[in-house]
């Protein structure tokens, strides 16, 4: 298997606005002025893949109960005040904004969580979610129809994504991935890529495959949920070891805030669908559909708990993690 870096950066193509940091990526979405200055300001960060023109927006399950006002008597009922979001590329910047103090609560894909974990960086867990989101492996206009005719040919992964591993997985399932050129590209520089043809497919998020798709009619090879339910990705609500240290309950006030969040996705579908339009672009038929309506009933589900545990597995056979770690401790729930 070969692998290549590219680091053009295509963002500006076909307009999937992608930030990185944390100066160019506050979202407007702030608490209202005047709330007590006791209480401690929370910023959120997470991936965001929205379109132009869309302001970074968390569209997970804390994020929706924030939409919906259900998020701010909670956080206050523990000390908390919601301040922002902040929109990253992917999961490992928004480790090093824990780090740096930038952000207080990071909600990342489990493969980038358990990587940081695995690497020594401590970042304890508040929440591990059972898995809920879907994984599309799209193919260029014109190119093959399947995933084992991908032999000869390029993969765009995100390397260290949830992405790269479920590409990965798939491949070998497939047969051909020893005969694939892998080719680290963000998500922002894939689009234009398989666009041209720089590349013959790529895995990616349901919700942004829809996004694209909505432009150009690239088909799709491959869907986790209904190829591979098995790899099907999760998500972590992390912080870092001092701010945990500093504010204990911060645990006990996300989940309820995601608990929140999750009853009102339940109770109105429709109305979450046209949210994530609204905040990202995505389509609402692909927003239903992409979106598996699947919700945990404790803060460490089980479900992602087995996942946390096969990605570990996959990182530390594939030498991207160099220390295996007790998933079972790892919550502080």
């Amino acid at each position: 298997m070969t692998i290549r870096t590219r680091t053009k950066s295509l963002a500006a193509l076909l307009g999937i606005a992608l930030l990185a940091t944390v100066t160019a990526c506050s979202s407007t979405s702030e608490a209202t002025e005047g709330t007590s200055a006791s209480l401690v300001p929370l910023t959120v960060g997470a991936p965001w893949n929205g379109a132009a023109g869309k302001s970074p927006t968390d569209t997970t399950s804390f994020g929706y109960a924030v939409h919906e006002g259900l998020a701010q008597p909670i956080l206050e009922k523990y000390g908390f005040e919601y301040k922002a979001f902040v929109g990253f590329n992917n999961g490992p910047p928004v480790v090093q904004a824990l780090q740096t103090g930038d952000v207080q609560v990071g909600l990342i894909g489990d493969t980038p969580a358990v990587q940081a974990k695995a690497s020594g960086i401590d970042v304890p867990a508040l929440v591990i979610d059972k898995p809920a989101s879907d994984i599309w492996f799209l193919g260029r206009e014109g190119g093959v129809s399947k995933i084992e005719d991908l032999a000869g040919k390029k993969v765009g992964l995100q390397f260290g994504s949830n992405f790269d591993k479920y590409g990965r997985a798939v491949l070998e399932r497939a047969g051909v991935a020893d005969q694939v050129e892998l080719v680290n590209l963000l998500f922002a520089d894939a689009l234009p890529a398989l666009q041209r043809g720089d590349i013959d497919a790529v895995p990616l998020p349901a919700t942004t495959a829809g996004i694209w798709r909505k432009q150009i009619n690239f088909p799709i090879l491959s869907k986790a949920s209904v190829d591979d339910p098995d790899l099907l990705a999760t998500s972590v609500a992390l912080t870092s070891r001092e701010t945990f240290a500093a504010n204990p309950e911060l645990a006990k006030a996300v989940w309820e805030v995601i608990q929140a969040g999750d009853k009102a996705i339940v109770a109105d579908h429709d109305a979450y669908a046209q949210f994530v339009f609204d905040a990202t672009g995505s389509p609402v038929d692909v927003v239903k559909e992409a979106t598996l309506w699947n919700f945990q009933s404790e803060p460490v589900d089980p479900d992602g708990l087995n996942t946390v545990r096969s990605t570990l597995d996959f990182l530390v056979k594939s030498g991207k993690a160099p220390n295996a770690f007790d998933v079972t401790t790892w919550a502080v729930s």
